[in-house]
């Protein structure tokens, strides 16, 4: 192999939430990092975003060390309370962040606030926006990624390279990782509304016969709305009048929030459990989606790809600061061994209750109604449950 003097540190493909997660984090740590996206730069963040993200108190603790959670507490919502429900069956779970001592189990935020938060904060990177990645290939020193600007092809270099660019990465893909897919054929539907009777600070999440259906409060009465249906019948749902779509909520719901109004745009987004089968490659690691994608149905998605930049960030950092190779085997492992358990923890946990909760069979039914009310009257059970679905038992700090 020959030897190139690197471009940058690190180059981070991807430049979404993770994505500029991850460079502000390396920045912090002194890093020389460039950040790459197909994409154009959205310059206007203020757009209307129907997304409302679910922060973690891990993901908390991790925006705050970046400097960012002071700007953002304008806009996010705590959530105190989650009321978990089946429709149609008498089970009911209900989680207090007061029994675990938490301030909030969760913190709603806009995407397009969190967003426009980070692109603020990405000062010392260079950002190649509308920039593909052809090719990635290996000299003694440093990892060369091939991107594409247009017509133009040329080869940029670093000593670590990071997959942060989502379920069809790119990078794992170039490195040659395969995936695990389970496709749930189902897909998620959301969108935000108001609600007559709204409650504030509690978060609800209803498993229905199509999938669940979850609100998230952004205000007293404006809510995210999830609604998740089978794959076959999306084109349906989205094709359905805003009075029909919100009919079907107010019936989902069993019009226990009166008439709910003001239904913004709906968008769409397939459900698959998309696992890497490594996280780590020949100078290179994945975060995010692109090393794992899971069902939304406990809000971990992001608060987990959070936790892999945090985690990545940290170790890199660490070398870094004592001159030693970050894109070495060694480091690499050490993060991929540290991010093992959590991710399988949370692949488990996810994929468990979509498929439980996707059966009509009337015994599976009964036996996860009485886990419900088993969880709503057990203290030591539903604790570890309340900490399982807010990363506290997997978090990892960015020192």
């Amino acid at each position: 192999m020959k030897i190139v003097s690197p471009d940058y540190d690190c180059i981070i493909v991807g430049a979404g939430l993770v994505g500029m997660a991850q460079a502000i984090a390396l920045q912090r740590e002194g890093l020389y990092v460039a950040l790459i996206d197909t994409r154009k730069p959205e310059h206007d963040t203020s757009v209307s975003d129907p997304r409302g993200l679910a922060l973690s108190p891990s993901s908390q603790v991790f925006l705050n060390v970046l400097g960012l959670w002071e700007g953002l507490e304008g806009v996010i919502q705590p959530i105190r309370q989650i009321h978990v429900s089946d429709q149609g069956h008498f089970g009911v779970t209900r989680m207090n962040a007061r029994d675990v001592g938490l301030d909030a189990l969760a913190y709603v935020c806009p995407a397009n606030h969190l967003l426009g938060s980070l692109q603020r904060a990405v000062t010392n990177v260079d950002i190649l926006w509308q920039t593909g990645v052809e090719d990635i290939s290996d000299s003694h020193n440093a990892s060369i990624l091939r991107a594409r600007e247009g017509k133009e092809v040329r080869d940029i270099s670093a000593r670590l390279i990071i997959g942060a660019d989502g379920i069809n990465s790119k990078v794992r893909e170039s490195l040659g990782i395969k995936t695990r897919v389970y496709d749930y054929e189902q897909t998620a539907i959301v969108a935000n509304v108001t609600l007559q009777y709204g409650d504030g600070d509690t978060a609800y999440e209803r498993f229905t016969r199509s999938g669940p259906l979850a609100l998230l409060p952004l205000s007293h009465t404006r809510h995210v709305v999830v609604r998740c249906c089978r794959s076959d019948q999306c084109v349906d749902v989205l094709e359905q009048s805003d009075d029909e779509f919100v009919a079907s909520l107010e019936a989902g719901f069993g019009y226990r929030f009166g008439a709910m109004s003001k239904l913004s745009k709906r968008s769409a987004h397939a459900l698959s459990l998309i696992q890497a089968r490594q996280i780590i490659g020949r100078r290179s690691a994945l975060v995010g989606a692109a090393a794992m994608a899971i069902h939304p149905n406990g809000a971990q998605g992001l608060n987990l790809g959070l936790r892999d930049v945090s985690q990545l960030a940290h170790l890199v950092g660490v070398k870094f600061a004592a001159e030693q190779d970050i894109g070495a085997d060694e480091c690499l492992a050490q993060y991929a061994g540290a991010r093992s358990a959590d991710h399988l923890a949370i692949a488990r946990f996810t994929d468990t209750l979509a498929r439980v909760f996707a059966t009509s069979l009337t015994p599976v039914a009964v036996l996860r109604n009485l886990a419900m009310l088993g969880l709503d009257i057990t203290p030591a059970a539903k604790n570890w449950l309340v900490h399982r679905a807010t990363g506290a038992l997997a978090q990892t700090m960015l020192h």
